[in-house]
């Protein structure tokens, strides 16, 4: 389910970026989440083509603004994903990402009610996924490339420094975001709710 989902947010930016710029636009005002549409705070506009204001909550978590923004989520996902989805299934894995990106969402859309600008992206399911691992398996490792003997091999390490070096991440760009610390507690909600819905069997101590 791990690798599916990544193949799944990799097509859909790929076919995102076939559009020409006004396909773009209209894809990003229809399916990506915005704040004053979501809260009714502005008519949304007649032109504008996509789901309703509420299933943008699931539908921005597909959609990226750049191959760097996905290739992030994408990695991040397939880290935590493959060891939540050992302990707890693939559903409950698919449902962990998609309900913490919800949640994350609707907090980034909360802070900033009136806001006009789309949000989009899978940082707060891929967040919700990291949270699962410290439920689930904090002690577990992790595979990444490692350079070595001339080319990159995978090493196994452990998951929870991994996990700690991600929410220190957080927590400075909390501090020292200039005003817009947005995203961050979007990140922090989608752990949060990860590692509270992660269920599954955890592994023995």
């Amino acid at each position: 389910m791990t690798v599916l989902l990544c193949l799944g947010l990799s097509v859909v930016y790929l076919w995102q970026t076939g559009l020409d710029v006004y396909g773009d636009l209209v894809l990003i005002s229809g399916y990506a989440l915005t704040p004053a549409d979501l809260f009714g705070l502005r008519p949304r506009p007649p032109e504008i083509e996509g789901v309703p204001p509420i299933a943008t909550l699931v539908t921005a978590q597909f959609l990226h603004g750049g191959w760097l923004h996905l290739l992030g989520n994408v990695v991040a996902i397939l880290l935590a994903g493959i060891l939540v989805e050992r302990r707890a299934g693939g559903l409950r894995t698919l449902a962990v990402f998609l309900l913490s990106g919800v949640a994350g969402l609707a907090v980034e859309a909360a802070a900033a009610p009136g806001s006009t600008a789309p949000i989009l992206g899978a940082s707060a399911g891929a967040a919700g996924l990291m949270g699962g691992v410290l439920r689930l398996d904090p002690r577990g490792r992790i595979h990444i490339p490692w350079p070595g003997g001339g080319r990159p091999r995978l090493r196994a390490v452990p998951a929870l420094p991994v996990i700690g070096v991600w929410l220190i991440a957080q927590v400075a760009g909390l501090a020292f975001a200039a005003g817009e610390p947005v995203a961050f507690l979007a990140h922090g909600t989608g752990f949060v709710v990860g590692a509270l819905l992660a269920g599954g069997r955890p592994a023995a101590t």
